[in-house]
């Protein structure tokens, strides 16, 4: 799957180019409901700071009087000494919660500190899809200890239970870590659902995160985790003492004083980092002491009333939600994060600051607008913010061929009733037409080889040869469809043709291998774990790039979006969850990034292309003078000093005997190839290859074992080039006589004996292919992913 780190990059990098990210709000004066940024006062709807209370006069006071008495800041760890307020904070919070507690300088280093305590060897956790970033994170510590880490879809209550009897007779606690209130789409957890399932499964243990629930529901504004369920004695839960609190830090509340003590003692965060310093616990004290007073259920009422107002002004204004819920959060869902950024930037024009919620936070293309209420909200600029979102939401949708029906179909949002009350918007024009087929019989000659035909494995007697190779096979693997599409200009010009082809696959095909060994291991009794129906480019059997297209034209914007709008028209209808347009170098990598960014695929780097072009010569001598001086020595001595002792055959396999031969020494490499971590080739496809003339076969035999082949390379001639697409190994001589290198440098002399300009040998093994006179080239893919499950199970496989 994609290097989460690159893919974040690529997409803080795009919205930093957008001035949507990373800004400064200006150092004139802010209120609660007002955000100065670049000279332009707005509207604040970005803010977390849900009852305004950093504003208060009796919160900035007690600050001020912390630093006045005590300094800037008490530099030394807990564990040695804390300062005299982080005693009084921690009582008045035992008087809101009623439980023990530590504060902790943040609700993260919370984290940091109880989870890594608390879950111990012979635990296993369950992990909600939507569970915040920081429980997340803190996660990976408890997976370096080889605890078993499971993500679930998220509030998914019937997939939560089945995972607890999975798990009950193998581990001695079963951890679930969730939200109270989830923080991109605003809903909660499902409070009488988990209670139950405590009360059911003894092995289980709730962690949670309140962080978005304090202050502004709950009695002495305990939260919406203790609103809505008693704190049961395997409740474990972490609140943010910034957000509606308005002050610094957070608060780790646990069931018995035998763990707290153990999280005081342990958690590596309360002992190596600082603490909150002196006035902000100031401003806590006192905001702890406001929570308990009767102005709390003032300000709780008028916020409960603001949020209520918002549902309603958006229901009336026709502008649908992901999930209406009694909380600050609101998403409003818009699909490909170009349209949720054009939104954002039109809002911030009209005087409203709002955030975007888009991937890796939400799927690419379930990306929207989030925003927060907050008690200083007047109603009229309530009003006026939901006008302008109405016309700018739908403004949006309409320029970007978008609708609401689009929107429902992406978030699978059909019972949600404001959306069937609002007529769909006229989409625009779009002047490129598309015509599409399901097999190569049916595209016009001519159009298909001035395009695509002479790439890589692409030619029309070929792809007619795997169309029959990946169907009618009996396991679901063994099989693809064909789509081809065309995309042309009012002229009838062609402007964009591929072949994409839709089968089931492995999600940890780019994956590290020791993930894909690890995953293996579980598909021996669940042999389609982590499996999912895909689109990719090209086929399972070629290689080269499967999409034409001039990618300097000036209507590239216009020629992209209609094509990516084919390809997600063809996911819906087949039930792809990820696509993966490939095979295109540094230079057209680039020049395609920022468009198909903005259409919800990202870059992602593929393991790298091996090319042998200079094929034009006459001996090994003069083949030797084209390689680096580094590499002839190793040539020499591990290529040509064993080259005696193989018989070199170029036949096609005929009987059964020799056809079954190749087959084993293929199967032989896949049991234990894992960089790209693939199905099984069919039996289909290599009874079909074995008849075909332009496939060829180089087989290697010792020579004093000449009935048993010991290396076979299968390739296909395209015109010119010689694409050589698997190899089969007899390990027992890999490393005693170079068997791998060895077929490799006779690909070369078999591409220059047939007059061939270019050798292509794929990808992996790189520093080999590097030894016989390979080029290396970096190769990119763009991948659009539906649904972030799998790929995040993945990234927290061990």
């Amino acid at each position: 799957m994609p290097n989460f780190t690159d893919t974040l990059n690529q997409i803080m990098l795009d919205g930093t180019s957008k001035d949507l990210v990373h800004k400064f709000a200006d150092k004139s004066q802010n209120t609660s409901s007002l955000i100065t940024v670049d000279g332009s006062t707005m509207v604040n709807l970005g803010s977390c700071s849900y009852l305004g209370l950093e504003h208060h006069e009796a919160l900035k006071l007690a600050g001020q009087q912390a630093i006045q008495k005590f300094g800037t800041q008490f530099s030394s760890s807990r564990t040695y000494l804390s300062h005299g307020l982080y005693e009084e904070l921690e009582h008045e919070l035992f008087s809101i919660f009623q439980r023990p507690l530590i504060a902790t300088a943040s609700t993260t280093l919370g984290h940091l500190a109880a989870l890594p305590v608390l879950v111990q060897e012979g635990d296993a956790v369950i992990i909600d899809l939507q569970a915040h970033s920081s429980m997340q994170m803190t996660a990976q510590l408890l997976k370096a200890r080889n605890i078993p880490l499971h993500l679930i879809p998220h509030n998914n209550l019937d997939v939560l239970e089945h995972k607890i009897k999975s798990l009950r007779n193998k581990y001695r606690k079963i951890w679930f870590l969730a939200d109270g209130v989830y923080s991109m789409y605003g809903d909660l957890a499902p409070f009488k659902q988990i209670t139950n399932l405590l009360n059911t499964y003894r092995q289980l243990h709730l962690y949670i995160d309140d962080a978005h629930g304090m202050s502004w529901t709950g009695n002495k504004g305990c939260g919406v985790v203790h609103s809505n369920m008693p704190h049961h004695e395997r409740m474990y839960m972490l609140t943010s003492l910034n957000k509606s609190f308005a002050a610094a830090g957070g608060a780790i509340i646990f069931p018995s004083e035998a763990d707290k003590t153990k999280v005081l003692n342990c958690g590596a965060t309360l002992t190596f980092c600082g603490p909150i310093q002196p006035g902000m616990l100031g401003v806590a004290v006192k905001s702890a002491q406001l929570h308990q007073s009767s102005e709390i259920l003032g300000l709780q009422e008028n916020f409960s009333n603001k949020i209520n107002y918002v549902n309603n002004k958006l229901k009336e204004n026709g502008i649908p939600q992901f999930a209406e819920c009694h909380t600050p959060i609101f998403f409003i869902p818009a699909g490909l994060p170009k349209i949720t950024y054009d939104i954002i930037a039109s809002m911030k024009a009209k005087g409203f600051f709002l955030n975007s919620a888009a991937f890796p936070a939400v799927p690419m293309k379930r990306s929207g607008i989030r925003f927060m209420a907050n008690a200083c909200l007047s109603f009229n600029q309530i009003d006026s913010m939901v006008l302008a979102l109405k016309e700018t939401y739908f403004e949006a949708l309409e320029q970007h061929q978008s609708s609401l029906e689009d929107i429902c179909q992406q978030f699978k949002l059909s019972s949600i009733n404001q959306i069937n009350t609002v007529s769909k918007p006229p989409k625009g024009i779009n002047t490129l037409t598309t015509k599409s087929w399901t097999s190569i019989n049916d595209i016009p000659q001519q159009q298909w080889n001035e395009t695509l035909g002479q790439v890589g494995c692409l030619s029309t007697s070929n792809l007619a040869l795997l169309e029959q190779a990946f169907q009618g096979n009996g396991l679901p693997e063994e099989n693809a469809e064909f789509h081809y599409v065309k995309i042309s200009d009012a002229k009838n010009k062609v402007l964009l043709f591929a072949l994409v082809t839709v089968s089931l696959l492995k999600d940890d095909m780019l994956a590290d291998s020791n993930v894909s060994k690890s995953i293996e291991e579980t598909r021996k009794e669940q042999p389609y774990y982590l499996t999912s129906k895909q689109i990719i480019s090209g086929t399972l059997f070629s290689l080269g790039n499967a999409l034409h297209m001039n990618f300097d034209d000036p209507r590239k914007k216009e020629i992209l979006a209609t094509f990516v709008k084919w390809t997600e028209e063809l996911s819906e209808r087949v039930g792809a969850k990820n696509t993966l347009i490939r095979g295109f170098n540094e230079s057209d990598s680039e020049k395609l990034s920022k468009d198909l960014l903005g259409l919800g695929m990202t870059k992602y780097s593929l393991p790298s292309n091996c090319i042998v072009e200079n094929l034009d010569w006459s001996g090994t001598e003069e083949y030797l003078s084209l390689f680096k001086r580094r590499y002839r020595y190793d040539f020499k001595k591990e290529i040509l000093g064993f080259e005696d002792r193989f018989t070199i055959n170029f036949e096609k396999p005929t009987g059964e005997l020799e056809k079954s031969q190749c087959i084993a020494l293929y199967e032989n490499v896949f049991e234990k190839s894992f960089e790209i971590n693939v199905f099984k080739l069919p039996n289909k496809l290599f009874s079909l290859l074995f008849k075909d003339p332009n496939y060829d076969f180089i087989r290697l035999y010792l020579k004093e074992a000449p009935t048993e082949p010991v290396a076979v390379l299968f390739s296909y001639i395209n015109g010119s080039v010689y694409n050589a697409l698997a190899v089969g190994l007899d390990y027992r001589y890999v490393k005693s006589h170079n068997t791998y290198k060895q077929v490799l440098y006779q690909s070369v002399k078999r591409a220059s004996q047939l007059s061939c300009t270019k050798l292509d040998l794929a990808y992996t093994a790189e520093m080999v292919k590097k030894k016989i006179g390979a080029k290396v080239e970096n190769q990119y893919a763009f991948v659009q992913m539906d649904d972030l499950l799998n790929s995040a199970i993945i990234s927290m496989t061990t």
